[in-house]
């Protein structure tokens, strides 16, 4: 007959259990895992754009962490347009003096260039006033990065339209019921002679090895659109941290691939803005540099990022 188990009997657990219970609430409402710790003081910011700025979003003072973002409210509609925004800021009075009245602060990404936004603050000159409780600096406005996936298919969709126009053009001018089509046909001798220097022309500059002819041989329009895809996947794959994506940042194979895109991000620079050639004379300053250049800055960010923490990529 099996023996009956008394609720005496389980006296120590529920002792035990009840004491680890009032533990973690002792901790949970005193300890403020997070919270500053110490005297603290008001700094405002005042900024045009606070792009994921929220309450509790850290504030850094030279890389270190000083305080915690209490509040981000809107100003009156007469104050500048650069400074349409006050962020509401606590830090610790003990980290106040670095702070002067030329320091300015920036928004953007902490440790990494895909981390959670925080506050930057620049440490001030000792020629400068110092800031006091309740005093305001000013924010300097960073440039957002694009994003690339996105400009791509907007520049994609605009070269094909591109694509079809130049088509259509060139179809109305080998029709002999148009002008030009009616003078290559049966005009003067002269044209025969200027077409076939023109083919020649044509043939050497889609051949040849200027800027121009390794660009349509290269099917540059496919080439960039696969390479700027590429890039995307790799910072996408590289900042999960679950699931077969998360396992890619643990493989082995990650650093060879940065480096492989980066070959490729170079090459596709190269070629877009080679000086020598009317290609690259019309993209020296275009949209597509930019987006090239966005990419190996990305790529560059990654790799650094790599190379001073080797310990988060290492396969096991």
């Amino acid at each position: 007959m099996a023996r009956k188990i008394h609720w005496r009997e389980l006296r120590v657990g529920l002792i035990s259990a009840g004491a680890l219970v009032l533990l973690v609430a002792f901790i949970m409402l005193f300890a403020r895992v997070g919270a500053l710790h110490g005297d603290k003081a008001t700094l405002y910011v005042v900024t045009g754009d606070a792009t994921g700025v929220l309450k509790g979003t850290e504030v850094w003072l030279a890389g270190q962490k000083i305080g915690l973002v209490r509040d981000v409210s809107f100003r009156p509609s007469s104050a500048d347009t650069s400074e349409r925004l006050i962020i509401d800021a606590e830090i610790l009075s003990d980290r106040l003096a670095p702070i002067r009245r030329d320091s300015r602060a920036h928004i953007g990404p902490g440790s990494s260039m895909i981390g959670v936004p925080v506050v930057f603050i620049t440490a001030g000159s000792a020629s400068a006033p110092g800031l006091r409780d309740g005093d305001t600096i000013h924010a300097e406005l960073a440039l957002k990065v694009l994003d690339v996936s996105e400009s791509m298919n907007n520049a994609g969709a605009a070269a094909s339209s591109l694509a079809v126009e130049v088509k259509g053009l060139t179809s109305k001018f080998s029709d002999r019921r148009g002008t030009v089509g009616a003078m290559l046909s049966q005009g003067m001798p002269a044209m025969t002679t200027a077409s076939g220097r023109m083919s020649s022309l044509l043939n050497k500059a889609t051949r040849g090895n200027g800027s121009v002819g390794r660009i349509m041989r290269g099917n540059f329009g496919a080439r960039v659109s696969h390479v700027m895809a590429g890039v995307d996947s790799v910072m996408s794959l590289a900042s999960s941290g679950r699931g077969n994506i998360g396992r890619f940042r643990k493989d082995s194979t990650l650093v060879p691939t940065i480096k492989g895109m980066m070959a490729q991000v170079d090459s596709l620079r190269g070629m877009a803005s080679n000086p020598v050639g009317t290609i690259g004379k019309a993209h020296s300053d275009s949209t597509l540099i930019k987006l090239i250049d966005q990419s190996r800055a990305s790529l560059d960010s990654l790799m650094k990022d790599i190379k001073s923490h080797p310990l988060r990529y290492i396969a096991f």
